[in-house]
């Protein structure tokens, strides 16, 4: 029996290695994808910055501003549908609060809180968005988490500055693995206040308080 020449059936096999590995990692992920997803948020300050000077800052907790608030990003199946949610271990606002002022405490300021002090500079964060949504490509799983905030510094003196602040993080994984969920996450805080930090020493350096 005559068949394929044996060049043309190593192609003919190579050629249907794409699509079979394709097919192979969609169901993998569907039958993964259909359970909510717990996300550690991280409080460890990462920046590195110093220049706090020991001057006084009040971290109140953060104003959710943010159009979806029941979750803060989604699971999805191999054909790319929302299957599932990505679940916060504490509240979105309270969290990027305690971050920043542990990194602005890591920079040697004084942080106090929510308690009244007319010495203090008052640092009013509002959460505009936080979303981590996994992007299905080829033979892989991209997590991108989109984070932004609005800045609000206020001190006794008449200093006032607003500034928004936005950033996107990619972490490469399984996208029904919590760790890939945590990397990006990581990610895109630590991103952000390493741009949050310095501007907040580099504002209070530029304009000393009179």
């Amino acid at each position: 029996m005559e068949g394929l020449p044996i060049r043309n059936r190593a192609n003919r096999r190579s050629n249907l290695l794409i699509p079979l590995t394709v097919v192979i990692l969609a169901s993998v992920v569907s039958g993964c994808a259909f359970s909510n997803i717990s996300v550690n948020l991280p409080t460890q300050p990462t920046s590195g910055y110093s220049g706090g000077d020991n001057r006084v800052v009040s971290v109140p907790k953060f104003i959710d501003q943010r159009d979806i608030k029941d979750r803060i990003g989604m699971q999805k199946n191999g054909f790319a549908m929302d299957t599932a949610n990505a679940i916060p271990d504490q509240s979105v606002d309270a969290w990027v609060a305690a971050r920043l002022a542990a990194e602005l405490k890591a920079a040697g300021f004084q942080v106090i809180g929510d308690e009244a002090d007319p010495k203090a500079i008052k640092i009013q964060g509002y959460v505009l968005k936080m979303f981590t949504e996994p992007v299905v490509q080829w033979t892989t799983v991209d997590l991108e988490t989109d984070l932004a905030v609005r800045i609000q510094l206020i001190r006794g003196d008449g200093l006032e500055a607003e500034r928004r602040y936005f950033v996107k993080a990619v972490e490469q994984g399984m996208m029904s693995l919590s760790g890939a969920f945590n990397g990006s996450v990581n990610k895109a805080s630590d991103a952000l206040m390493k741009r949050l930090v310095p501007d907040i020493i580099n504002l209070l350096n530029k304009y000393p308080e009179k």
